[in-house]
Order: structure tokens, then sequence, then C-alpha cells
């Protein structure tokens, strides 16, 4: 269960980030707590979509687990599901990133690293989502496959 203070700073964050002009291209679903399911797409294939699952632990001191979603079935554990965009290793079921506690727990040394460390400051929602939308439109190769 989320702390009150995550709580409420992440849905003032979350009602901020939804009211932005780059908000028309993501469905956002809140799940309960610090969890929200986005679907997002690359600008080079707008029909291929994606479930991105963002969880945090504690908002926005801490950087949120980062998972592709298979909307079917509803599952985190099906490759698929997963976009190739650099970074992303749908082979693990990870990001390798500096903005996903998967890639802090890859890279425990980015925690102190300046290039690399984690920050709280802003909305840390709407960083998140124009990032991945920015890897998904720049950097997007398709669908993972087995």
């Amino acid at each position: 269960m989320a702390d009150e203070l995550s709580q409420i700073n992440f849905a003032q964050d979350l009602e901020a980030a939804l009211a932005v002009d780059d908000a028309q291209r993501w469905k956002v679903e809140r799940v309960d707590g610090l969890e929200i399911y986005v679907e997002i797409s690359s600008a080079k294939a707008p029909g291929e979509k994606f479930q991105v699952r963002l969880l945090w632990s504690v908002y926005p001191g801490e950087p949120p687990s980062i998972k592709f979603r298979d909307p079917q079935s509803g599952r985190l554990d099906i490759k698929t599901a997963w976009p190739v965009v650099r970074g992303f290793r749908p082979e693990n079921l990870d990001t390798c990133v500096n903005y996903s506690s998967e890639g802090f727990v890859t890279h425990p040394e980015w925690k102190k690293d300046l290039n690399y460390k984690w920050n709280p400051n802003g909305n840390s929602v709407l960083r998140i989502l124009r990032t991945l939308q920015s890897e998904m439109d720049d950097h997007f190769a398709g669908r993972f496959k087995q």
C-alpha cells in the first residue's frame, strides 16, 4: 500500500499529465494506488498498440517499474507484448533504462552517478510518459518475436 503523500502527489501529477496536448496519444487507465496502464504506439506504426504498466512504490521518490501487459490475458510475462525499443529487454521482461526501477536493479551504480541518477523533481508521470513516447517514436523496431 502506497503512503498517503505518494498517493496525493501521484493523483495531482497524473491529472496534470492528462491535461497536456501530448495526452491525446495515450489511453490511460488508473488501476489502484500508484499503478497505471497506458496504451501507447509509435508514430512509425500507429496501428501497433502496446499496453505499458507503470507502478511506483514511492512517488515521486523512486522510478516506476515498467512492464508491458498482454491486453487479452492481462499477463505481464508475455514477451510478444513488448515493443523492440532501445533499453527494453523483452527476453528478460524488463527495461534497462535510468527511468525504471528495473534499470536501477541491473545497475545499482546509477544511484550515485549524476548522469543516470533518478530525478524526483517535477511531474514524474508526465516525464515518464513523454520519455516512453519519444523512445517509441524514435527507436521503435517492431513487436518482439520469440
